[in-house]
């Protein structure tokens, strides 16, 4: 196979690249758990704050910045009134929130008994609080919203039946979806060229298909640092910046030695394992195409640090060519071959030492991996193009490996997928995506999906607040394609 060749022809999918949306604005959520409301005395108010830092850290994984620490006997929701405040209210007191995880309640109290109220509210303001003056220190249970508000309507719900609750416009966006700035910056950038990764995706997969080692899932993963360097007008160019591309290799499995599915598919053409899912033979999500395009990438990492690489599984054409490809012609100007670099200029030490450039040359050639020195790590910032929805423990894979993005054509969407958060109907416009991302206090009504795909759950594993690292997800919509989605064949684990 002349890989050139098959570069020169690949022919780019129309279409539209649209985000997709994350389970926390499809499936915005109330939560609720209970918290202490406790009197203390308001001179001693920033003492309070400390002591509680101090004793009990709050944790930031869980971002309570909504709620008022301290709440003024005016500012008390009327509910609570009753349950809070006995006989007239005091000008020196103020109420103070202890959040959950809630601390033991003899612990507490005797943590705060310094600063319990008077005993005699009606002693002079001058008077400072002593012994003998203090009073007890009252534990009042509340409930509370442990979720910000997405609205200034739903802030000023809570704050008259619950507890004072302060709205940030920015605050909603930044922990249920990407920041709309780094959204729509991503999003510009796969534009370009998404339909010619995605249709060259294809081919791997038919690559893989036709050699009997895997179904037809395909997968390719692109650097956009170094795509930002290419020219996106020039077509001869187009695929300087792909790292690696893999195909599914799940029949390839050997084990204990024994024959491996692909060895017993006699011939060449799709494996006969293919026409229905069977969990005997279909091997583990290592070898799907995602992870197989991982272990490619570390590979050649192995290799750039003079390592082996240890390939067991024949790789095809294409993820040979790849594979062996250490880096990438790159045309520029005199004045830019200074200052070019693939490293983001976050990881670089300085413009020399990060990667010296020759400037006796038009054209020059960089690494299409970026070293450890150099800030690569793994998968990190890089974009990966898939023929088909990766499967769940392949999304967890796309997390732990630090993608910056996935991509995949809508008409792939998996029964067993990881990545959609929502069933659709039709084709979205980029604009009404947009604007059906900003959070609002209702979900989006929506037509009613077929039983099939309504009926499958969607897990949006690209962006959780709860994982330690998220990627973002992108549908590419093809232009007038009518065939039936992937979600009504072999509902296997892509």
């Amino acid at each position: 196979m002349d890989v050139q060749e098959v570069l020169r022809g690949v022919k780019p999918l129309l279409g539209q690249v649209v985000p997709v949306r994350t389970v926390q604005e499809t499936r915005p959520r109330e939560e609720f758990e209970d918290a202490y409301a406790v009197e203390v005395n308001v001179k001693n108010a920033s003492k309070v704050i400390k002591v509680l830092d101090n004793a009990f850290p709050r944790d930031p994984s869980r971002p309570l910045n909504h709620l008022r620490r301290f709440a003024k006997h005016t500012q008390i929701p009327d509910e609570l009134r009753p349950v809070l405040i006995k006989g007239e209210p005091s000008t020196q007191t103020i109420f103070t929130l202890i959040t959950p995880p809630l601390p033991d309640a003899d612990t507490l109290r005797e943590l705060l008994a310094p600063f319990a109220p008077p005993s005699d509210s009606s002693q002079s303001s001058e008077t400072q609080p002593s012994q003998d003056t203090t009073g007890t220190i009252h534990l009042h249970t509340i409930r509370i919203p442990t979720q910000p508000p997405l609205n200034i309507a739903q802030a000023e719900k809570w704050s008259k039946t619950m507890w004072p609750v302060v709205f940030n416009p920015a605050t909603p966006r930044a922990t249920i979806a990407p920041p709309p700035h780094a959204l729509s910056c991503v999003h510009e950038s796969l534009k370009p060229k998404a339909g010619r990764y995605l249709a060259l995706a294809r081919i791997v997969a038919a690559e893989a298909e036709k050699s009997g080692v895997g179904r037809g899932v395909g997968a390719v993963v692109v650097d956009p640092e170094l795509e930002a360097t290419i020219d996106a007008t020039d077509d001869a160019r187009w695929a300087d910046a792909i790292v690696a591309v893999a195909g599914d290799i799940r029949y390839a499995r050997r084990e204990g030695g024994a024959v491996s599915e692909a060895e017993r598919h006699q011939g060449t053409g799709p494996n006969p394992n293919a026409q229905a899912y069977n969990p005997d033979v279909e091997g583990g999500p290592e070898l799907h195409a995602l992870m197989h395009a991982v272990d490619l990438v570390a590979s050649a990492r192995r290799k750039q640090a003079g390592g082996e690489m240890n390939q067991s599984i024949p790789l095809t054409p294409l993820e040979e060519f790849f594979l062996t490809q250490s880096d990438a012609p790159v045309h520029q100007s005199a004045e830019e071959s200074d200052n070019l670099s693939p490293v983001p200029r976050k990881y670089q030490k300085t413009e020399t030492e990060a990667y010296p450039m020759p400037t006796d040359t038009d054209s020059t050639r960089v690494p299409r991996l970026r070293s450890r020195e150099q800030g690569g790590y793994l998968c990190t910032d890089l974009d990966v193009y898939m023929t088909h929805e990766p499967c769940l423990c392949c999304s967890m894979g796309l997390l732990l490996s630090r993608f910056r993005a996935v991509i995949f054509p809508r008409q792939g969407r998996m029964v067993a997928g990881g990545i959609a958060s929502e069933p659709v109907i039709s084709p979205v416009p980029v604009e009404e995506a947009e604007e059906a991302s900003a959070p609002t206090s209702d979900p989006p009504e929506q037509e009613e999906a077929p039983s099939s795909e309504a009926s499958r759950p969607y897990y949006g594993l690209h962006w959780r607040k709860e994982l330690n690292w998220r990627a973002m997800g992108f549908e590419f919509v093809e232009d007038e394609i009518t065939e039936k989605s992937a979600e009504e064949g072999v509902a296997f684990h892509a």
